[in-house]
Parts: C-alpha cells; sequence; structure tokens
C-alpha cells in the first residue's frame, strides 16, 4: 500500500511544523539505495522544478520541504534490482531530454540488467505513479478532514461568542433598566424627604406662635393681677 511505502506523518495533524518534523526524521533507507550507485554520474537527480499554478499563496518553504518529502517517498519506494527509479536518475542526472539522452540512458541500463525495455520502464513508472497518487490522495483527504474540523470548530467559536455577546448585551439592558429605576426611587426619596422636612418645619413654626401667643395671654392676665388687685 502507498501509505505504507511512505512512511510519513500526516501533514495536518495537530498542527505539527513541517520542517520540525522533517528535521529530525529520515526516510527508511531502501534496499536499491543502501546498495551502490550505478549512475555513472554522481549528480543527485530531483523532481523537476516546474509546478502547475496555485490558487492560492503558499510559502516557498513549506512547498520545498513537502517536495523533498515526495522525492524521499519516490526514493523509497524503489524496488531491488534496476528499474525505472534508477532510469529516471539516470535521465535527471544529466539534465537533458533529448531523444539520445534517452537512448543512451536504455543501453546503459541493459549493460546491468538485459531485460529491461521500454515496456518494463512503463509498467514499473506506471506502479510509481499509481503508489504516489494514493499518498497524494490520503493527505489531500487528510487537509480537506482537517479543514472542515477548523472551519467547523470556528463556526462553534462564533455562535458561542455570537450568544455570549446577546447574553452580555440582554443584561446590560437590564442592568440600565435597573439603574432606571434605582434613580426614580432616588428621585421619590428627594420628594418624600422635602414634604416631610416642610411639614416638620412647619409644626416647628407653629409651635413657637402657639408659644408665643399663650405666654403672651398669660403675661397680659398677669400683667392685670399685678395692675389690678
Amino acid at each position: 500500500m502507498a501509505n505504507e511505502k511512505f512512511n510519513w506523518k500526516g501533514l495536518f495533524v495537530n498542527d505539527v511544523n513541517i520542517e520540525e518534523e522533517n528535521s529530525g526524521k529520515k526516510m527508511p533507507e531502501s534496499a536499491e539505495s543502501a546498495k551502490p550507485s550505478q549512475d555513472t554520474n554522481p549528480k543527485t537527480s530531483k523532481f523537476p522544478d516546474s509546478s502547475p499554478s496555485l490558487k492560492v499563496t503558499v510559502s516557498q518553504n513549506v512547498l520545498d520541504t513537502i517536495v523533498a518529502m515526495y522525492e524521499s517517498g519516490f526514493e523509497s519506494l524503489n524496488q531491488p534490482g534496476y528499474d525505472f527509479y534508477e532510469y529516471f536518475k539516470a535521465i535527471e542526472s544529466v539534465g537533458s531530454h533529448e531523444p539520445a539522452v534517452y537512448k543512451m540512458a536504455l543501453t546503459m541500463a541493459q549493460t546491468v540488467d538485459k531485460k529491461v525495455n521500454k515496456e518494463l520502464l512503463l509498467s514499473k513508472a506506471e506502479y510509481y505513479i499509481e503508489e504516489i497518487a494514493k499518498v497524494h490522495q490520503l493527505y489531500l483527504a487528510q487537509g480537506t478532514a482537517k479543514k472542515e474540523e477548523i472551519q467547523s470548530e470556528n463556526k462553534s467559536k462564533k455562535a458561542q461568542l455570537t450568544n455570549d455577546i446577546a447574553s452580555l448585551e440582554k443584561q446590560i439592558v437590564e442592568i440600565k433598566e435597573q439603574v432606571a429605576r434605582k434613580k426614580s426611587e432616588l428621585q421619590s426619596v428627594d420628594t418624600s424627604l422635602i414634604a416631610e422636612v416642610s411639614e416638620i418645619d412647619q409644626k416647628i413654626t407653629c409651635n413657637d406662635i402657639a408659644k408665643t401667643k399663650i405666654e403672651g395671654a398669660i403675661v397680659t392676665v398677669v400683667n392685670g393681677i399685678k395692675n389690678n388687685l
């Protein structure tokens, strides 16, 4: 299976930093890569640098890391003996796709293994393409699932925050109503106080007047007694 050959950790699990993950982890060395190289040119081969136009902006650093993962995975799929992988490396090491290069590479391959021919190379190439496609689909599914999970979490958070805001706004309205009631009560207290104080002041004044009146009447009688008896 592709996910067995490509022993890579998921790209979209727990927000793992791709660079940190790959700097400390190497791909398992294949049987073919462990044996002495059969290439005449020691130049390291890589996938073509060209890439399809992307609809989203991507970090070149992340892109380079994932491309390197695919290259390592491609190497890990290498089968024992001479097959398409070695032929691919030979072509890429030359750096040219002229017809003569392909013919020369086939001639060199047949010196290593006489069974190598066009049909065998195309058959093995199909195997690599299919395995890589399986891995691509696996990570595409993981990425899509992770994105949907994040979007769902984001939707839930927004819904929760919206509810919280609505609840707080309701509380604010209730508090404003309570403040208005308390202000009204405060004004009522002032009005009641003024009325009560005014009534008391009136009684105090009347008390003074009554006292003065009674005392005056008494004094008048007292004076009459003193003067007339």
